[in-house]
């Protein structure tokens, strides 16, 4: 995540009093936003256009008087949805797949330690790959730290359900990495 943009903020700040409180909310929750965004398939630079497109429309929502109840959950679920949308569009059916080895640690001593990262990775990475796309997403939000409450409501699943797909990832996490 480069940060090779304006901050959002600036525009925001300058709104309304209401934009201050956007603005806040934009620094508390960009980058578990973009974890999570990153997470579901999105490069770091859709991720980041995608989060400034959901505190607009934020601040366009917080404008028109819209309901506050819950607004971080509401941010999650407009992220979410529109990267959902970028992803069932024509141009990202042809991208590259993710390489788990391309992201590796970097800063290795020895070739041996190499080796283990690297193994380390395509296990996590096989083991991420088994859980289903429901897993993955709350396991995802769950790590952003989302409550099972708030990921019900960005998933439109019940909270039950939420606890339930969260502990049963966990559970094939831990399987099949050893732990």
């Amino acid at each position: 995540m480069s940060g090779d943009f304006l901050p959002l903020a600036v525009t925001l700040s300058r709104a309304s009093t209401r934009g201050c409180e956007v603005t806040a909310l934009y620094s508390e929750l960009r980058r578990p936003l973009l974890r999570y965004l990153v997470c579901l398939g999105l490069t770091s630079d859709e991720a980041q256009d995608v989060v400034q497109d959901a505190f607009v429309a934020l601040q366009r929502h917080v404008e028109s008087g819209g309901s506050q109840q819950n607004i971080r959950s509401w941010v999650f679920r407009v992220a979410h949805n529109r990267a959902r949308n970028r992803q069932n569009s024509y141009y990202r059916r042809f991208r590259e797949s993710f390489d788990a080895e391309a992201h590796a640690v970097a800063d290795v001593a020895t070739p041996e330690r190499l080796l283990l990262e690297k193994e380390k990775f395509r296990t996590l990475e096989k083991a991420l790959n088994s859980l289903t796309d429901d897993e993955r997403e709350c396991l995802s939000l769950r790590a952003g730290g989302l409550r099972y409450r708030e990921i019900g409501e960005v998933l439109g699943a019940a909270t039950s359900t939420v606890a339930d797909t969260v502990e049963r990832a966990v559970k094939k996490l831990a399987g099949k990495c050893n732990v």
